[in-house]
């Protein structure tokens, strides 16, 4: 899950794609998955979800609730993905106070192409977005980020192990740089920048 911030992979585009074409509106997606992260808080789980696919069946079970609710008469076709939109909602959520934003929204106002070429666009512009912003950091503002990674990769280290360990860390200092920049992730399923407690 990009927001996370995870990239979506195969696997999780396929996810994202079958809730569009089941018509399920970004809205409706945002609040079900909120949902399904608020029952994990309450039941305080500790594993750690790494895929839009652990959210696929609880999403799919609100549509269809909703729907049941709903009756067929008012139910909607899929509204389709408006790509340009979403392209110009992102590069206007570049935050003007960061030097390179202006550069990187031109960058994702420029994209064309299916949703899916798009994506594939925005995950390496945010790949670069993230590296720009980590090398734009001084020293002291470094060490400060890796100190709280350390506290934060500390208590995963039980759970995970080489290349998993590794992997989370990459995730929680991009995690932490958006914080620290607010930076949007560049999806065009991302909803707005969530501020989570360190």
């Amino acid at each position: 899950m990009r927001g996370a911030p995870l990239l979506l992979s195969p696997a999780d585009w396929k996810v994202a794609q079958g809730w569009r074409d089941e018509g399920m509106p970004v809205d409706f997606v945002i609040e079900a998955l909120s949902e399904v992260f608020e029952r994990r808080r309450e039941r305080e789980a500790e594993e750690r979800v790494s895929s839009l696919r652990y959210c696929a069946a609880p999403v799919k079970a609100a549509w269809r609730h909703q729907q049941e609710l709903l009756g067929p008469a008012r139910r909607q076709p899929a509204p389709a993905l408006d790509v340009g939109q979403r392209l110009v909602a992102l590069a206007d959520s570049l935050p003007a106070s960061w030097g390179p934003s202006a550069s990187i929204a031109g960058w994702v106002r420029q994209l064309e192409g299916t949703a899916s070429e798009v994506e594939v666009r925005l995950e390496q512009l945010d790949d670069e977005m993230l590296a720009m912003a980590w090398a734009g950091i001084d020293q002291e503002g470094r060490d400060e980020l890796d100190d709280s990674l350390r506290e934060g990769v500390g208590r995963l280290s039980s759970r995970l192990a080489g290349v998993e360990l590794d992997h989370a860390r990459r995730l929680l200092r991009a995690r932490r740089v958006r914080r620290k920049l607010g930076l949007p992730v560049l999806s065009l399923f991302a909803g707005p920048p969530i501020e989570e407690p360190d």
